[in-house]
């Protein structure tokens, strides 16, 4: 399957509202989709043609925020979550930022493993933070500093 990764733009709007509305009970409206583009830290992943998923993000100084990421349902648990984070994280250590933070709703398994596998640590819990349904955000967060030394060691 030959599949890339490149910026998002306007054009890619309908089709990722289209995977919002499939996967997310809280829908981002299309004017947040517009600020990280203008932001320059959202991408598109693309299989074969299609958008398949995509990644969003705010980077403040050696500090990155992943905002929004989502794979397609019947694309999920097949290293597409794993490729587009790695993707970001690879893209941002060449301007020197190391630490990587999300929020993953808490009934989120798949999301919460990949991000394990991932080096991501739980960080704190913003109980009752997500509506529709209700649930907890769990904070997560990688320093890929800190994961090169360990990994050295």
């Amino acid at each position: 399957m030959n599949s890339k990764i490149r910026k998002m733009k306007l054009e890619d709007i309908t089709a990722i509202m289209v995977i919002e509305k499939e996967l997310f009970s809280s829908v981002w409206e299309e004017e947040m989709f517009i600020e990280e583009i203008e932001k320059q830290y959202a991408y598109i992943l693309e299989l074969e043609g299609s958008i398949i998923g995509y990644i969003c993000g705010w980077k403040l100084h050696d500090e990155f925020n992943i905002t929004n990421i989502a794979i397609v349902s019947e694309f999920q648990r097949k290293g597409f979550g794993e490729k587009l984070v790695q993707f970001i994280m690879t893209k941002l250590l060449d301007g020197k930022c190391y630490k990587f933070f999300l929020e993953v709703r808490s009934s989120n398994y798949a999301a919460k493993q990949l991000y394990d596998k991932m080096g991501f640590i739980l960080l704190r819990v913003r109980n009752k933070y997500y509506k529709f349904p209700e649930d907890d955000a769990l904070v997560m967060g990688v320093n890929l500093m800190d994961k090169l030394i360990k990994d050295k060691i």
